[in-house]
């Protein structure tokens, strides 16, 4: 039997819904237009300058300008505006090197310099297995020339701008050094080493000079080695280790701990939420650690020296770290360029954040002139001592 259904109630329950659909828009619409006037007023005092000072250039500015260039500078600023003083704005250019430099692929020849009286560049420092160590080049040399072109004061940064030069080329560099001048002929660009081992007598010296996604494990290569030779302590040295690869460090990290009953690391955002966090793993090496440590110890490197002498399994040599415990992260924009914004903060296993503090060495000692050996390290031969005189107190107690 078939029903029929009234029409009047149904046109009735109709019109109800339009009328609340519309009500509902209505007060949708309001409440939106009413949060936008209320962000005016922070709109206007935002942007009201840029206003000004385009009013004044298009009515003053006595040339043309570059919009684009314009357009990129504000956003430079805008970002260099920011409190902690760690974003950057990255060019396209500046992105390609960063991107590159973080998996160790590095432009140039591997040499820190400082200009001299004379405008030359004197090498203040040089990068293990380098294109430059590799050709002999030490701290105190003096680079004097390039293509037999002298650098000098009118050229200095242009000669500068070619010691940096990418892969595919080469730079033949006239070298002063002890009182000599020779010439070298070396390729540009190379893929950096973050993992150098040496030993000095049954103590391993490991120098971590980055963390890249390889570094785990060479040094889990390097320690087995260690093991296998009879080395009864390690001195670990991060003195120069800047590096943000903060989940190589921690992974790196599990090398030499035991499974964390909490995270080794914690990022926290500016509220103090945790955005990420790092368990360790069951493995560990069981010697003696030393960490040697200075104010060129910087970001991942300070969370994994920090969670080392969490964890009990070593001790700090050297002088304070940076304390730069921010954690950036590369946002790309439409035009190719990208910003390199500060995300979070890392804090490590146990202790306080370091962030702005830095971490204070359980035995301080003072950088003493450069050695090429470490056999005549300063800071390494204390790092040695310690482990000893500590191997020495732990026999002792445990004899009866």
């Amino acid at each position: 039997m078939k029903r029929r259904i009234a029409l009047g109630p149904v046109v009735a329950l109709l019109c109800l819904c339009v009328v609340l659909t519309a009500v509902l828009t209505r007060a949708q619409v309001k409440r939106t237009y009413n949060a936008m006037l209320a962000g005016l007023p922070e709109q206007a005092a935002r942007y009201g300058i840029l206003d000004e000072l385009d009013d004044i250039l298009r009515a003053h500015y006595y040339s043309s300008s570059d919009n684009a260039a314009m357009r990129r500078a504000i956003a430079q600023g805008y970002v260099s505006g920011l409190p902690d003083g760690y974003s950057r704005y990255l060019t396209a250019s500046e992105r390609k090197v960063y991107q590159n430099e973080a998996i160790g692929e590095m432009r140039g020849i591997g040499v820190e310099y400082s200009k001299t009286s004379r405008s030359q560049m004197l090498v203040e420092d040089v990068m293990d297995l380098s294109p430059a160590a590799q050709a002999g080049i030490v701290p105190g040399d003096v680079i004097v020339a390039m293509d037999s072109i002298p650098i000098n004061a009118s050229n200095y940064d242009e000669m500068a701008q070619k010691l940096q030069s990418d892969k595919l080329s080469s730079l033949t560099l006239t070298v002063r050094s002890g009182g000599e001048e020779h010439s070298l002929t070396m390729p540009m660009g190379f893929e950096a080493v973050s993992v150098v081992s040496d030993h000095y007598e049954d103590v391993g010296y490991l120098k971590l000079t980055a963390f890249y996604a390889t570094t785990p494990a060479q040094v889990k290569a390097a320690v087995d080695s260690f093991l296998q030779s009879g080395v009864t302590a390690l001195v670990i040295d991060l003195r120069k280790n800047n590096s943000e690869n903060v989940k190589s460090a921690m992974q790196t990290l599990d090398v030499f701990v035991p499974l964390s009953d909490q995270p080794a690391m914690r990022l926290v955002d500016r509220n103090g939420d945790e955005i990420d966090s790092y368990m360790t793993d069951a493995a560990a090496v069981n010697l003696p650690i030393a960490v040697l440590v200075s104010s060129g110890t910087q970001a991942a490197a300070e969370l994994f020296a920090c969670d080392l002498r969490d964890f009990g399994k070593a001790s700090l040599v050297g002088t304070k770290t940076k304390g730069l415990g921010l954690v950036r992260e590369l946002y790309s924009l439409s035009n190719g360029d990208a910003v390199l914004l500060c995300v979070g903060e890392m804090l490590p296993y146990r202790s306080e954040r370091f962030h702005g503090a830095g971490l204070e060495p359980d035995l301080r000692a003072e950088v003493g002139e450069k050695a090429s050996a470490i056999a005549k390290d300063s800071q390494f031969l204390a790092a040695v001592s310690l482990l000893r005189n500590e191997h020495e107190v732990t026999e002792q107690e445990e004899t009866p």
